[in-house]
C-alpha cells in the first residue's frame, strides 16, 4: 500500500508541474463575485450591518464559493440612501436596507417594508410568500431594474 500511495503522491506532482497548475483569476474558477451594498454604517447599526453580513457568509456557504459577497457598509461604496439607485443602474449587485428608505420613489416600497399600523413582521412574510405579494413587489422593483427579496 506505501508503494500505491507514493506512486499516486508522484503523479499527481508530474501532473501539476506539467500542466502548470498555478492560481487563475476568481471567475476561470467559475466563482462569481457581488457586491452588496447597505444602509447600514458598522458603527451607528451594529446589528443590521452584522445581518448583512451575515447574510453575505451564507449565500458563500450555500453556494460552496462560487458566489463571493463584498458587502459595503453605507458611505464606503454609495451612501446610505443612493444604495437602491447603485443597484439600478449596476454599480452594486445588491442591496440590503429597508425600502422606506426609497418611498419616494414608489409609494408602494412601503407596503414592503415597515408601515405603521400595517402588518406584524410574520405576517407581511405571510403576504410576500404566500398571499401574493411577492409577484407585487416584483412588478414595483420592475420600474427600477431590481429583483426584491
Amino acid at each position: 500500500m506505501k508503494m500505491r500511495r507514493r506512486a499516486v503522491l508522484v503523479g499527481t506532482t508530474v501532473t501539476l508541474a506539467a500542466t502548470k497548475n498555478w492560481p487563475s483569476p476568481a471567475i476561470a474558477q467559475g466563482i462569481k463575485e457581488l457586491k452588496l451594498v447597505t444602509g447600514w454604517t458598522p458603527e451607528k447599526m451594529t446589528g443590521l450591518q452584522t445581518s448583512a453580513e451575515r447574510l453575505a457568509q451564507s449565500i458563500t456557504t450555500m453556494s460552496e464559493g462560487r458566489l463571493k459577497i463584498k458587502v459595503y457598509p453605507a458611505d464606503s461604496l454609495v451612501h446610505a440612501f443612493e444604495a437602491f439607485d447603485a443597484v439600478g443602474a449596476g454599480v452594486a449587485d445588491m442591496y440590503h436596507a429597508s425600502d422606506y428608505y426609497f418611498g419616494a420613489k414608489s409609494p408602494a416600497l412601503y407596503f414592503f417594508c415597515a408601515v405603521p399600523y400595517g402588518m406584524t413582521a410574520d405576517e407581511v412574510c405571510s403576504w410576500i410568500d404566500f398571499g401574493g405579494g411577492q409577484a407585487l413587489w416584483d412588478e414595483v422593483g420592475l420600474q427600477f431594474s431590481i429583483k426584491p427579496l
